[in-house]
């Protein structure tokens, strides 16, 4: 039992500050380029025992690319796992604390427009436009968007690097030709297990009158369940901020039965319909609404037996 101790602190001694420069070596150059070179040196020391006919020499090279693969590989997860991991807990302890910054001088909202489009399959496309005032003073700020799939689904890590958005602040005037602005986002789950993504808008101190901030966000089969007529899905928003008006419209796309969806208003909503060629279109607007009331409505798509 000694001896074998002594062998694993032996190996452990010299295997791990290896295998700490092959990780740095692969985190500073990329796994692709450190195979690629391994791959050519090797291939010219096979190339070699072929020509001089050294089976040895062509046995050692077959081994040795072998084990420099799966070397690789596995530094490579481990390196890129370590890098999650380490992103994830920073972005966690980031937003643990933003809720509690200074809210003396929030963000004043004076439009917010959202355009959400549901396609036949339930994939969701949704343009949030948001036009700010000025804030008086220097202080950091940021903006909070939250999307919601009312599916209730345990969403996956490739499922999650699916749902993609971007992120444009504009100044007046200059809508449409903003700069991306830096972002940071959260996963969690309503009461009711549905996966929601929380977004983080970093704007900087300055925020002048008229700035745009534009977010256009992809869901791919957000709305499945709804346009497969499995369940209704609600469509609401509320603010916890002041905003001096909203515009929320959502289209269904390409829904050849007007009928077929149902709509039932929020009580504190008015919801006008129309129809543009194929598609269904929804809106709802309002003046200075009051923090944290809910508008919106319940759809339903009842499908022919």
């Amino acid at each position: 039992m000694e001896a074998m101790t002594e062998v694993r602190t032996t190996l452990s001694r010299r295997l791990l500050p290896l295998l700490s420069d092959l990780e740095d070596l692969v985190y500073r150059h990329g796994y692709l380029r450190i195979i690629a070179s391994a791959v050519a040196t090797l291939g010219t020391i096979g190339l070699l025992g072929q020509v001089l006919g050294l089976t040895w020499m062509r046995t050692t090279f077959a081994t040795a690319a072998v084990v420099l693969f799966v070397t690789a590989a596995l530094i490579s997860f481990s390196a890129t796992r370590k890098l999650r991991d380490r992103l994830t807990q920073t972005e966690q302890l980031l937003h643990s604390y933003l809720p509690d910054l200074p809210k003396t001088d929030p963000v004043s909202i004076r439009r917010w427009k959202q355009e959400t489009t549901i396609e036949e399959n339930g994939d969701t496309w949704i343009r949030r436009e948001v036009t700010m005032v000025r804030a008086a003073d220097r202080h950091l700020r940021y903006l909070t968007f939250t999307a919601a799939c009312y599916r209730v689904v345990k969403y996956t890590d490739r499922e999650k690097r699916s749902v993609t958005y971007d992120v444009v602040h504009a100044t007046a005037g200059t809508s449409g030709s903003g700069i991306r602005v830096p972002t940071t986002s959260r996963w969690s789950e309503t009461e009711r297990g549905e996966p929601t993504l929380t977004v983080y808008i970093h704007l900087g101190r300055a925020v002048e009158e008229g700035d745009v901030v534009t977010t256009e966000w992809y869901w791919p089969k957000c709305s499945a369940d709804l346009m497969k007529g499995i369940r209704p899905e609600e469509f609401d928003v509320f603010f916890a901020t002041t905003v001096a008006e909203f515009d929320f419209t959502v289209t269904f796309r390409n829904l050849k039965n007007d009928a077929a969806l149902s709509v039932k208003s929020l009580p504190t909503t008015e919801v006008k319909r129309s129809r543009d060629g194929r598609d269904t279109v929804l809106r709802l607007s309002g003046i200075s609404p009051r923090n944290d009331e809910r508008f919106g409505f319940i759809a339903d798509v009842r499908r022919a037996e």
